[in-house]
C-alpha cells in the first residue's frame, strides 16, 4: 500500500509540477546530483523569497551528475530538494564535503514556513547540524505524509562540489561507517609513515627522511583535515582554523617535497638542471604560502590547481632522469609520483568537465597521495638497503685497505727513520758550522782587531815613535787584509744563508774583470815576488752574476797568493769552448801534502790553513766559491799535477 502511494505522489507531482520527488526506495547512500534542481546567483544577493519566485517561474535547473560540481566560482549556489515526508522514518541530509564555506539550509515545515539554519566550515555546530567530515542536517518530521521541499543555499571560496545525499538514519550509520572505515585506514597508513620515518631521522640523522617526515606531515594535514574534514578531530577551533588557511599545508607540502627530491635523487651531481625548475616552482609555493596566510583563499585555488599539476609533473621527471642516470631507489620515487599526477590529471579533468565527477573522484587524491607516500617509503628502503651494501662491500674494501696502509706505514716509518737519522745528521753540521762561524769571530777577526787596538793604544800613550808606528802598521796591514776579505766572505755567505743564493745574470767582459782585480792584488803579489802569467787574447764576453764571477775570482787568486812561494807562478787562462768561457787559475805549490780538504764539499769540513807566509785563512772562500760557480752553471774543478794545483769552471756565453 505504501509503494502504491509513493508511486502516485510521485507521478502527480511530475503531474502538477514536472518535477522529480525523492521517495523512501531512493533513501540510499548514494548521491542524488540528478534528482535536485540548482539556480546560480551570480551577484549571490538573493533571499529565499526571491529564489522561490523564480523556481515558481522554472528557472531552476536539473541536475546532470550524481555529484554536481560549480569549480572555482564566486556565485551564491540555491539547490532545491523535494522529497517524501514519513513520519515514522526519520531523514537526513547528508553535504558529504567538509570544505564549503557558508551553507544555509532552509526547511519546510507543516505551515509551510521554512526553517533556516546556517552552518559551514568556519561555523560551531547549531542544533539540527553535526558537522564531523561532512555536514548532516536532521530533516522535520511531520505527522502528515507529504512531500517537502528544501532549499540549500552554498557559497565557498574554494572549489564547489556537492555530494549530495538522502538518507535513513540507519542508512547513514551503516553508509557512513562503511566509508570512514576505508578512510581510516589513509590515516593509519599516514600515522604509521610519520611515525616511522621520524625515527629513522632521529636514529640515522640522515635529512632526507627529515624532509621525507615534512611532506608526509603537511600533505596529511592537508588531504585528511581539509579535504577530507578529519580537522574536527582536533576540536572545533582547530577545525575552524585550518579551514581558513588550508592551503598553508599545501604549500608546505610542495616544498618539503622539493628538499626531500633535491636530497633523494642527489640533483646537484645527477641532474643539476632540474634545480631551476625546482626553485621556480618552489618560489611560487612560497608565493602560495603568503597568499594562503593573508586570507586569499579563493586565489590561492586557482593557483593549486596548476601548481599542483606542475610540481607533481616536475618531480615526476627529475625522477625519471635520475633512474635513467643510474639511481636505482629512483624507480620506486617515479611510480610514486605517476600515481600522483594521474590522481591529479583525473580529478583536474573532472572538475573542468570533461569526465564525470563521482564519489570515487572524491577519493582519488587520497589514495594517489597514500600510494605516492607509500612508494617513497619503499624507495627510501631501497635507498637505505643500497647504502648499507656499499658499507658492507666497503668495509671489506676498508679492511684491505688498512693492511696494505699498515705495509706502507711501517715502510714510511723506515723511511721517517731514515730521514731523522740524515736530519739529525744535519743538525750536528749545522751545529758545528755555527761553532766554526764563532770560532772565526773569535779568534780570526777578534785577534788582528785587538792588534791593532793595542797599537793605538800606545800611539795615545805617546810611547811610540813615527817609525814605530809605521812599522807596526806595516806588519799589520796583512791582518787588516785578512780581516777584510773574511768579513767580505761572512757577508755573501750570510747572504746566502738568509735569501738564498739569487743569480741575476747580465753581460759583461770577463778579461776587464779579471785585469781589474789584478791592479788590486799587485801589492801582494810584488811582496811575495810572484811572476803572473796571463794566456788570454781577445775578447771573453760572458753571460753570468757579475759581482758573484767577481767574488770567485778574488778568492781564487786570492788563494793562489797565499799558497804561492816567494819568487813562484800563478797562471790566468781563459780559453772559448763550445760550451762557454773557461776560467783557470793555477799557481806553483813548494808542497802539495801541506794544503788540506781540497775535495771538501761542507763548510764544517774546511780548517783554517796558512798560506807560505803564515797567511791565515778561514777555509770559506773556497766553499763559497763552488756554491756561486754551482749557481752560475758551472762546476769547480780542482786538479793538482807535481807542484802546481789549478781551479778550473767554466761561465756561459
Amino acid at each position: 500500500m505504501r509503494l502504491i502511494i509513493s508511486i502516485f505522489l510521485i507521478i502527480f507531482s511530475f503531474a502538477v509540477k514536472g518535477q522529480e520527488i525523492i521517495s523512501d526506495s531512493q533513501y540510499a547512500y548514494q548521491n542524488i546530483g540528478k534528482r535536485v534542481a540548482y539556480l546560480e546567483d551570480k551577484q549571490a544577493t538573493k533571499s529565499l523569497k526571491q529564489i522561490i519566485s523564480l523556481d515558481s517561474l522554472g528557472k531552476f535547473k536539473k541536475g546532470e551528475q550524481d555529484i554536481l560540481n560549480f569549480g572555482n566560482t564566486t556565485s551564491a549556489i540555491w539547490i532545491k530538494i523535494k522529497y517524501i515526508n514519513y513520519p515514522s522514518s526519520p531523514l537526513y541530509l547528508v553535504l558529504s564535503s567538509a570544505n564549503i564555506d557558508n551553507v544555509d539550509i532552509y526547511m519546510e515545515k507543516a505551515d509551510q514556513s521554512f526553517k533556516h539554519l546556517k552552518t559551514g566550515n568556519a561555523f560551531y555546530p547549531v542544533p539540527g547540524v553535526d558537522i564531523e567530515n561532512n555536514f548532516i542536517f536532521k530533516l522535520p518530521q511531520e505527522a502528515n505524509q507529504k512531500y517537502k521541499s528544501v532549499y540549500m543555499r552554498l557559497k565557498t571560496n574554494n572549489i564547489l562540489v556537492v555530494p549530495l545525499k538522502l538518507v535513513t538514519g540507519e542508512v547513514l550509520f551503516k553508509g557512513k561507517a562503511f566509508t570512514d572505515r576505508i578512510e581510516y585506514i589513509y590515516i593509519g597508513i599516514l600515522i604509521s609513515l610519520l611515525l616511522y620515518n621520524l625515527f629513522l631521522y632521529i636514529s640515522l640523522q640522515d635529512r632526507t627522511y627529515l624532509y621525507y617526515t615534512l611532506h608526509v606531515l603537511t600533505l596529511s594535514c592537508y588531504l585528511m583535515v581539509y579535504l577530507r574534514g578529519y580537522g574536527f578531530l582536533f576540536g572545533n577551533d582547530m577545525r575552524i582554523l585550518m579551514n581558513q588557511y588550508p592551503h598553508v599545508f599545501l604549500s608546505l607540502s610542495m616544498i618539503s617535497s622539493f628538499f626531500f627530491s633535491r636530497s633523494f635523487l642527489n640533483l646537484e651531481k645527477i641532474a643539476p638542471r632540474m634545480l631551476n625548475v625546482y626553485y621556480f616552482l618552489g618560489g611560487c609555493a612560497v608565493v602560495l604560502l603568503i597568499l594562503s596566510l593573508s586570507g586569499n583563499k579563493r586565489y590561492c585555488a586557482s593557483i593549486a590547481q596548476v601548481l599542483t599539476a606542475s610540481v607533481s609533473l616536475s618531480l615526476w621527471v627529475s625522477g625519471i632522469l635520475a633512474y635513467r642516470r643510474g639511481h636505482q631507489p629512483a624507480k620506486y620515487y617515479v611510480a610514486g609520483f605517476f600515481f600522483v599526477l594521474l590522481s591529479v590529471g583525473l580529478v583536474t579533468f573532472s572538475l573542468a568537465g570533461i569526465l564525470r565527477f563521482n564519489d570515487f573522484t572524491m577519493e582519488l587524491v587520497p589514495i594517489g597521495s597514500t600510494v605516492e607516500l607509500l612508494l617513497l617509503s619503499f624507495a627510501l628502503g631501497d635507498r637505505y638497503r643500497i647504502i648499507m651494501k656499499k658499507e658492507r662491500d666497503t668495509s671489506y674494501q676498508n679492511l684491505a685497505l688498512v693492511q696494505n696502509q699498515k705495509v706502507q706505514l711501517e715502510e714510511l716509518v723506515q723511511k721517517r727513520t731514515l730521514l731523522l737519522t740524515k736530519t739529525i745528521a744535519e743538525l750536528k753540521s749545522s751545529n758545528n758550522v755555527k761553532n766554526k762561524l764563532f770560532s772565526i769571530i773569535a779568534h780570526d777577526l777578534r785577534s788582528p782587531l785587538n792588534s791593532l787596538m793595542s797599537i793605538l793604544a800606545l800611539n795615545d800613550s805617546d810611547i811610540l815613535s813615527m817609525d814605530d808606528i809605521q812599522f807596526l802598521l806595516k806588519e799589520n796591514k796583512k791582518n787588516i787584509e785578512t780581516i777584510y776579505n773574511t768579513l767580505n766572505n761572512l757577508l755573501y755567505w750570510a747572504k746566502s744563508q738568509m735569501d738564498g743564493i739569487k743569480t741575476e745574470a747580465t753581460h759583461f767582459e770577463l778579461k776587464q774583470l779579471i785585469e781589474e782585480l789584478l791592479l788590486v792584488y799587485a801589492p801582494l803579489l810584488h811582496n811575495k815576488q810572484i811572476q803572473v802569467v796571463l794566456e788570454f787574447d781577445g775578447l771573453f764576453p760572458v753571460y753570468a752574476d757579475e759581482n758573484q764571477v767577481k767574488l770567485i775570482i778574488r778568492n781564487l787568486i786570492d788563494n793562489a797568493i797565499k799558497f804561492t812561494p816567494k819568487r813562484g807562478k800563478v797562471w790566468l787562462s781563459l780559453k772559448r769552448r763550445s760550451t762557454g768561457v773557461n776560467v783557470e787559475i793555477s799557481n806553483s805549490v813548494a808542497d802539495l801534502k801541506s794544503i788540506e780538504n781540497l775535495d771538501a764539499k761542507q763548510l764544517h769540513d774546511f780548517k783554517a790553513t796558512y798560506g807560505t807566509e803564515n797567511e791565515r785563512g778561514v777555509g770559506l772562500g773556497l766553499h763559497l766559491c763552488r756554491e756561486y760557480i754551482k749557481s752560475n752553471g758551472g762546476d769547480l774543478k780542482i786538479n793538482t799535477e807535481r807542484d802546481i794545483i789549478s781551479f778550473s769552471f767554466t761561465l756561459p756565453r
